[in-house]
């Protein structure tokens, strides 16, 4: 009886992904299509916009009655240091404390694309800049994030590999007392956390 009440739950929850930037929003959609899960994203494509909005829209999301199931559902946030979206340390710091216990903070820096580098080795240089890990990862996948569409089900070969490398990266920040939601952490992807939380929803 309680494995059936589970099983029902699991079905029935949702995981909402509000992110910004079309290399996210990509990824995220191959991945939904791959692995058949239930995920629902919430694509901000008409700007960059700062971190602090993209968790601004999502609480907004939240408190709303309609879609948002509050007892079982749940929300994380894609977003970058990105230069473009002017993230200073006060707004992604603004970003953090508003999310708290209730988002899951996919954050990356420089950028998404070091979360595909990952798949690739452990790379823990700190002078990487956007453009630095979007030319590494053209080079040893032979793949433009710009514009590939499949890049989920190109990478999942190597998720496992890619997780244990930003899960070591993060430690390394972590032992360094470098706060992760800043600039300062370069580089770092804490894309894998959501990830592990998809997995409840296959």
């Amino acid at each position: 009886m309680v494995r059936k009440i589970r099983e029902e739950k699991k079905q029935t929850s949702t995981l909402w992904i509000f992110c910004e930037g079309l290399t996210e929003t990509r990824y995220l959609e191959n991945l939904r299509v791959t692995e058949r899960l239930r995920l629902k994203i919430k694509p901000i494509l008409s700007s960059y916009k700062p971190s602090e909005q993209i968790v601004d829209e999502a609480l907004k999301f939240m408190s709303n009655r309609g879609e948002f199931d509050k007892n079982r559902d749940i929300v994380a946030c894609f977003f970058d240091r990105d230069d473009k979206t002017q993230n200073s340390n006060e707004i992604l710091l603004a970003a953090k404390k508003k999310a708290r216990d209730k988002i899951i903070l996919g954050y990356s820096n420089p950028s998404f694309e070091y979360w595909i580098l990952c798949h690739h080795g452990y790379y823990p240089d700190v002078s990487y800049d956007q453009n630095q890990v979007y030319e590494l990862v053209k080079t040893k996948f032979n793949l433009d994030t710009k514009s590939e569409k499949e890049l989920y089900e190109k990478t999942k070969d190597r998720i496992e590999l890619a997780k244990k490398n930003a899960k070591k990266i993060k430690e390394f920040h972590l032992k360094n007392n470098v706060e992760l939601i800043s600039r300062e952490s370069t580089p770092l992807t804490l894309v894998y956390e959501v990830l592990n939380k998809i997995n409840e929803f296959k």
